[in-house]
């Protein structure tokens, strides 16, 4: 019983890991079509998750293909990943 508890487990935070990757995809696309217009494949999106959320500071604006998207950070904490 509890190795299927464990299993269990295990499968319910890799798909809830997955469900918030892919809401944050859905949001660097929302944001890009707000600042420029444009629509971002899903794979694109995912690859600039790291710039938008991450890696930025929160009221800069980040380079995404030539156009200036703010940063999605809720909070001025550490900067990740730099």
């Amino acid at each position: 019983m509890a190795k299927w508890v464990l299993m269990t487990l295990a499968t319910v935070t890799l798909f809830s890991g997955h469900a918030m990757a892919q809401g944050k995809v859905e949001l660097v696309q929302a944001a890009v079509k707000k600042a420029c217009s444009k629509d971002m494949a899903n794979d694109e999106a995912l690859r600039q998750v790291k710039n938008l959320f991450l890696s930025c500071v929160p009221g800069d604006k980040v380079d995404v293909d030539g156009c200036k998207v703010p940063c999605l950070k809720e909070n001025a904490g550490a900067v990740v990943g730099q």
